[in-house]
């Protein structure tokens, strides 16, 4: 809601920065003396972490939303859990069970179903402007994937979960300011105020759920957390048939499609049962 009047850079901007205002300020409350002991190599990992995830895929996601709407867009990131699942095991040695090895590509099935409602009935060849932000959301949902998998790696012994989020979100902030200056500058001056709010509100759950997403990777397997994360699509298609209805129709095989990922998730989630 709040992109239809921000540029997405500039939207993307202002989440992240709400978001880092949170998540820093519950962090110096609970882990002070974890962050007077950070070393220098820590902060490089939240630097490479913050990269990837903000002034890169925050700004394809957002940019893919502007162009395919979040119908689309969204369940898009069910490419994440994939990816994840791939670097899970070549760069942490994980082995996830039969259950959740059955359940990713699931997940991934429904996936191609909400690419192929977005197509059907047209006769527009699959690469043109519009269907270019299919292939930003992929590109969101791989750099996700491999942050996730950086994130496992710093919250199980580098630094807290809490800690490791709001840093991350922090930096990743202050590299965005570098790159989107200019709309910030247009957007304070132009833009109605309440497009700004609704992107403010939609960072402080954004925190919210970056500082959740990381306290689960600091309990669990990428290969568990990243299909179960994915679960995001349902919501979020509930969301739009409540508040998004003038703006985006949503297709039996799009919510098809969204519905057979969370069966994937749900395989995912009896699998992490069984271990």
């Amino acid at each position: 809601m709040g992109i239809q009047g921000i540029a997405p850079r500039a939207a993307t901007f202002w989440t992240v920065v709400t978001g880092a205002v949170l998540l820093t300020a519950m962090a110096f409350a609970i882990h002070f003396s974890d962050i007077k002991a950070l070393k220098v190599s820590t902060i490089g990992w939240f630097a490479l972490m913050g990269l990837i995830a903000y002034p890169l895929a925050r700004v394809l996601q957002n940019t893919a939303i502007d162009m395919v709407g979040a119908s689309r867009a969204v369940p898009m990131g069910s490419a994440q859990p994939l990816v994840a699942f791939i670097l899970g095991m070549l760069l942490l040695g994980e082995r996830p069970n039969a259950l959740v090895s059955a359940g990713t590509p699931v997940i991934v099935a429904g996936l191609l179903m909400v690419v192929l409602a977005g197509n059907i009935r047209s006769t527009e060849k699959i690469l043109t402007v519009r269907n270019f932000g299919y292939l930003l959301a992929i590109g969101a949902a791989t750099a996700f994937a491999s942050r996730d998998v950086i994130s496992r790696h710093v919250v199980t012994g580098t630094a807290p979960a809490l800690v490791t989020a709001a840093f991350a979100l922090t930096i990743g902030g202050i590299m965005l300011l570098t790159l989107v200056h200019r709309d910030l500058v247009r957007t304070t001056r132009s833009v109605p105020g309440k497009y700004l709010a609704m992107c403010c509100i939609a960072g402080i759950f954004q925190g919210l759920a970056v500082a959740s997403l990381f306290q689960a990777l600091a309990r669990a397997p990428v290969t568990v957390v990243s299909p179960i994360y994915a679960s995001q699509p349902i919501i979020t298609l509930f969301l739009i048939h409540i508040f998004l209805r003038r703006l985006e129709t949503l297709s039996p095989m799009l919510v098809m499609g969204t519905v057979i990922s969370i069966a994937g998730v749900a395989l995912v989630i009896l699998g992490a049962a069984a271990d």
